[in-house]
C-alpha cells in the first residue's frame, strides 16, 4: 500500500474542479484496516437495495404480528384462566384439622385421647429404579429406627391410593425435625405435624375391641366419604366405637385462605373458618370393672387351659352396658401408626383370635340358658302352668333314640321352678316337643318367643359387627341339610342345643327382660356426647315392651331365684345381696370340652346388674362360669 499523502485544504471560493484519483484515496484507518477508495459513482444511493428493504419490512411485520396475536391470546382469550392460576400461586387454601373427640368411661376416666405426633409420607413417584429404592430404604430405616425388611413389607402391603404412602403416624421427633430442616435432602418425604390417637387402657386390653382404632381410609372408603367433605389419606375409625361414631368424633375441619409470597411463605390470612372439634363421648362402661373382669380371666387362664371367654355386664333398667369383655384382647395403640405386616399377621394367626369381638360376633349354642325362654313360651302358650309337674327318671326314649337328663336316675317330680333351678332336661323335652299324651309347644312357638326376646337378629348395639345368631326352622333344614325335621331336633332345641345359635350379648339382653319384669332394651354403650359445649344424652330404646306376659316373666324369675337358693347356682347364695340366674353347659364338639354359661341378675327384688359369662371349652357352667359371676357381683356391690 502507498503511504497516505496529505493535502492542503483551500477556501471553498478558491477551489476549482478537483479530481481525486483512486491511488490518492487508498489509506489505512486507525485500527489498521485497509480502506480502498471508491469511484465517484459508488457514493450515489445506498448499498442496500429497495428489494431487500421490502423483504425486511415484511419480516418485521410478521414478527410483530406473531407477538401481537400471542399477547392477545394470553390476555384476552386465556386471560381469566391465567389470572386464576396466578391467584392460586399467590393465595393458598389450607385445611385446619379438627381435634378428634375424646372417649371417657362413666366416671370420666379418659380412655382415648390425642397426643402430638408427626406423620411421615413417601412420594411413591419418586422411586425411579432399584438403586434409588435400596438407598431410600436405608434412609427410612435410620429415620424411623426400623428394620429395612419391615419397611419394605409395609411399602409393598400399602393399600392406599394416590401418589403418597403413609409410613407412620408416630415418627420420632428428632427424625421429623431433621427432615423438616433439610427438605432438599429428602425431596421424596413429607412430614406433617398433627396428632395421633392414644388408647390409655394399659390394664384392660379387652377394651380395644370395644373402642376400636383409626386408620387411613382406602379408596372405596374415600369414594363413599368424599361427598361429605373427607380428604384423601384422612384418618377414619376402622372398628369399634371409633367406627360407629366416626362423624361425631371427627368434628368439622376448618379452612383458611393465606396470601403467600413467590417462594410460598405466608404473608397474611385473607379468610378463615375455624374447625369444630369432635364430640367427647361418655360411655356407660366402667373401666375399673372391665379391668377387674380381665384380671380374673387371666387368672383363670393361668390355672386352666381356658383361652377364650366373653363377659357382658348390663343395667337391666335401661340397657346400659357396664362391661363388654372379649378375652383375650389386644393393644389398640399398635394400630395408631402403620403396623408392619409381620405383627399384623401374628395377630391374625394367634389361635386365641384376639381381634375377634366374640362377645358381639361370636355365635354359640345357648345351652340351658335358653330354657328360661322355653318356660315363658310354655306358660304363655297354655302348655303348662305354675303347678304343672312331670316325672324325671333319667330321660325319655323315642323308638331307638334315648334323650337323657344330665343327672343319672333323673330329678324326680319337677315343676317349672325346679326344672329351671336344676336344669331338668326331661321337663323341657316334654314342654318343647311333647311326649305320649303330653302335647308340647312345637318348634314354631318356641322360635317365635325366642325372636321376641331378641334372638335371631342383631340387637342394634352401637358397636359394629354384631352377629345375628340363628334360629332354625323346618324349612331351613329341608333346604340346607336336605333332611326332614325330627322330634329329636325339637327336643335338642328345647334345651338350647342342636342348631340354635346365640351371641353372649343376646343372652345378656334376654336376661334383662326377666330382671326388669318384661322389657327388652337395646344394649347401649354410649351414654352421652358433648359438642360445642352442649351435652346430648343418648336415650334408652325399647325393642319390645312385652315379649312375654308379666305372669310368665314372674314365674320364670322365681325359678331363676331358686337356681341360686337350691339349684346349680348355689355358689351365689353367699353374696351380700340376693341374686338369681341360670347355668348352662353347651355341647358343641364331640371331642372338645363343653362351653360353660351363666347368666343372672342382682339384687333380686330390685335388679341393678345383669351378668352373663361364657367360658369357651370351660366345662360345667356351675363349676367355671358361676364363680366368675360371683366375683363380679361381689366387686360391684361391695365397692
Amino acid at each position: 500500500m502507498k503511504p497516505y499523502k496529505p493535502f492542503h485544504i483551500q477556501p471553498i471560493d478558491q477551489l476549482g474542479s478537483v479530481t481525486v484519483s483512486q491511488e490518492d484515496f487508498d489509506f489505512e484507518d486507525a485500527l489498521g484496516h485497509e480502506v480502498r477508495g471508491r469511484a465517484e459513482s459508488d457514493f450515489i444511493g445506498t448499498s442496500i437495495s429497495s428489494r431487500r428493504w421490502k423483504w425486511a419490512g415484511i419480516l418485521m411485520l410478521a414478527v410483530f404480528g406473531v407477538f401481537f396475536l400471542r399477547a392477545a391470546q394470553l390476555q384476552v382469550w386465556q386471560g381469566n384462566a391465567f389470572f386464576a392460576q396466578a391467584e392460586g400461586n399467590r393465595i393458598r387454601e389450607e385445611v385446619i384439622p379438627a381435634d378428634r373427640g375424646r372417649i371417657l368411661d362413666r366416671s370420666g376416666v379418659e380412655l382415648v385421647r390425642n397426643v402430638p405426633a408427626f406423620s411421615l409420607w413417601l412420594d411413591r413417584t419418586s422411586i425411579e429404579d432399584d438403586a434409588d429404592y435400596v438407598v431410600l430404604l436405608d434412609v427410612l430405616a435410620r429415620l424411623l429406627e426400623e428394620e429395612t425388611h419391615s419397611l419394605h413389607n409395609a411399602i409393598l402391603d400399602d393399600d392406599g391410593f394416590g401418589d403418597e404412602i403413609l409410613l407412620t403416624h408416630d415418627m420420632p421427633n428428632a427424625a421429623a425435625l431433621e427432615v423438616l430442616a433439610s427438605p432438599d435432602l429428602y425431596p421424596m418425604l413429607r412430614v406433617e405435624a398433627g396428632e395421633r390417637r392414644f388408647y390409655d387402657t394399659p390394664t384392660s386390653n379387652t377394651l380395644a375391641s370395644l373402642l376400636g382404632y383409626t386408620g387411613v381410609m382406602n379408596e372405596a372408603e374415600y369414594e363413599e366419604l368424599k361427598e361429605i367433605g373427607y380428604r384423601q389419606n384422612e384418618l377414619i375409625g376402622k372398628t369399634g366405637l371409633e367406627q360407629s361414631y366416626e362423624q361425631l368424633l371427627r368434628g368439622f375441619p376448618g379452612e383458611r385462605r393465606v396470601e403467600v409470597d413467590a417462594i410460598g411463605r405466608p404473608q397474611s390470612i385473607l379468610e378463615r373458618r375455624d374447625a369444630v372439634d369432635g364430640a367427647t363421648l361418655t360411655l356407660h362402661i366402667d373401666a375399673a370393672l372391665q379391668s377387674f373382669i380381665e384380671q380374673r380371666l387371666a387368672n383363670l387362664e393361668s390355672r386352666t387351659d381356658v383361652r377364650n371367654a366373653s363377659v357382658i355386664v348390663m343395667d337391666p333398667r335401661d340397657g346400659a352396658v357396664r362391661a363388654l369383655v372379649s378375652y383375650p384382647g389386644f393393644d389398640s395403640n399398635v394400630f395408631t401408626g402403620t403396623i408392619d405386616a409381620e405383627s399384623y399377621q401374628a395377630l391374625l394367626e394367634d389361635p386365641a383370635r384376639p381381634l375377634f369381638t366374640r362377645a358381639l360376633s361370636g355365635q354359640f349354642p345357648s345351652g340351658s340358658t335358653f330354657k328360661a325362654i322355653v318356660a315363658a313360651a310354655a306358660l304363655d302358650g297354655g302348655v303348662i302352668n305354675e303347678h304343672t309337674s312331670v316325672l324325671s327318671s333319667g330321660g325319655i326314649r323315642i323308638g331307638q333314640f334315648f334323650f337323657p337328663d344330665w343327672k343319672a336316675g333323673g330329678h324326680g317330680v319337677v315343676d317349672v321352678h325346679k326344672a329351671l333351678a336344676e336344669s331338668v332336661n326331661t321337663f323341657f323335652y316334654m314342654v318343647g316337643g311333647g311326649f305320649r299324651e303330653f302335647e308340647g309347644l312345637g318348634l314354631d312357638p318356641m322360635m317365635s318367643m325366642a325372636a321376641d326376646f331378641g334372638l335371631g337378629e342383631p340387637l342394634g348395639i352401637d358397636v359394629p359387627h354384631e352377629a345375628s345368631g340363628f334360629l332354625p326352622s323346618v324349612e331351613w333344614k329341608n333346604e340346607v341339610k336336605e333332611e326332614p325335621w325330627y322330634i329329636g331336633d325339637t327336643y335338642h332345641v328345647a334345651i338350647g342345643q342342636g342348631d340354635i345359635l346365640v351371641t353372649p350379648l343376646q343372652v345378656a339382653a334376654f336376661t334383662t327382660v326377666f330382671a326388669n319384669g318384661g322389657t327388652l332394651y337395646q344394649p347401649q354403650v354410649v351414654d352421652q356426647y358433648e359438642t360445642q359445649g352442649r351435652i346430648q344424652d343418648v336415650s334408652p330404646r325399647v325393642l319390645h315392651d312385652r315379649p312375654a306376659s308379666p305372669e310368665a316373666v314372674e314365674i320364670v324369675r322365681q325359678g331363676l331365684r331358686q337356681t341360686v337358693t337350691q339349684g346349680s347356682g348355689r355358689r351365689l347364695n353367699s353374696l351380700s345381696i340376693p341374686a338369681a340366674g341360670k347355668t348352662g353347659t353347651a355341647q358343641w364338639h364331640s371331642e372338645r370340652e363343653n362351653h360353660a354359661w351363666f347368666t343372672g341378675f342382682a339384687p333380686y327384688n330390685n335388679p341393678e346388674l345383669v351378668v352373663t359369662v361364657l367360658v369357651e371349652e370351660g366345662g360345667e357352667g356351675s363349676a367355671v362360669a358361676v364363680p366368675l359371676a360371683y366375683d363380679i357381683f361381689d366387686w360391684w356391690f361391695d365397692e
